[in-house]
């Protein structure tokens, strides 16, 4: 699995691109020198402008005699639509609380977060700046699912700081019980649970009518592009690799929490 760059002068080509596709058309022609098989799933990286911001979408690659192209469920063209829509009406550049969960193209450098050694001490690093106003979202129940109990316990007093409603579990089972049982805005997930992982739940909840848009940020170790391409794939809307910056990671759930209010809206 791989990355799939696309780049735009201006957001306003972007956003003409996926705020008004043609009539069932949730596809993209590849980008010049980009390479696919068949059937592969790819995430498709957006860079946008001078500033480069940027976002992604998983999407699956198809190859015909008129050349290759991406198609993309519909819940993540929506989304692509949804940012270019927040963007246009954003001063500045984006926060790098978006672009930081996105690989690298080809000729960049960054330090990959390495994963965190068995025994180590909590995965958050410090906040270098005081906590952030609250961005809205007051009440929204969020559920953690990490079998680690001191990030349970971490993550739940720091969301709760910004007066969420936390639920934190060990287990991808308990997981899907509750939320089957009981209403949620979201879900911060770990990939390597025992017994079903962090992937097989996000897939469940997106073969179920009742819980495929419930929106999935997994916060995990895993670092490779590979692993994010797999989550994207399987239905994630954001991924953090640990350790993470506590504000970045608020910053992120609110974006979401934001999302879906005005999905429902």
């Amino acid at each position: 699995m791989r990355s799939v760059l696309y780049r735009f002068p201006d957001l306003q080509q972007f956003e003409q691109i996926v705020c008004s596709p043609e009539e069932g058309d949730l596809e993209l022609g590849l980008p010049a020198g980009e390479v696919v098989a068949d059937g592969e799933w790819v995430l498709a990286i957006f860079e946008l402008g001078e500033n480069r911001r940027a976002t992604s979408a998983a999407a699956c690659a198809s190859v015909s005699p008129e050349g290759a192209r991406l198609t993309f469920e519909p819940r993540d063209w929506r989304r692509l639509a949804h940012f270019a829509q927040t963007e246009a009406t954003r001063p500045g550049s984006m926060p790098d609380t978006e672009a930081a969960a996105l690989p690298l193209a080809a000729g960049e450098a960054r330090p990959a977060s390495p994963p965190r050694a068995q025994g180590a001490g909590p995965a958050v690093e410090a906040p270098s700046q005081p906590a952030p106003p609250r961005l809205g979202g007051k009440g929204a129940r969020v559920l953690v699912v990490d079998d680690e109990a001191h990030l349970r316990e971490m993550l739940s007093a720091m969301l709760e700081a910004v007066e969420l409603a936390v639920v934190a579990v060990a287990s991808a089972e308990e997981a899907l019980e509750l939320v089957r049982g009981s209403a949620f805005q979201l879900v911060v997930l770990d990939w390597n649970l025992p017994r079903m992982t962090g992937i097989e739940l996000c897939r469940t909840l997106r073969q179920e009518p009742g819980l495929r848009d419930l929106p999935v940020l997994f916060l995990t170790a895993n670092a490779s592009s590979q692993d994010m391409v797999q989550a994207f794939a399987s239905g994630a809307d954001e991924y953090m690799v640990k350790p993470f910056r506590a504000p970045e990671l608020r910053a992120r759930i609110f974006s979401l929490l934001r999302r879906t209010r005005r999905g429902a809206s």
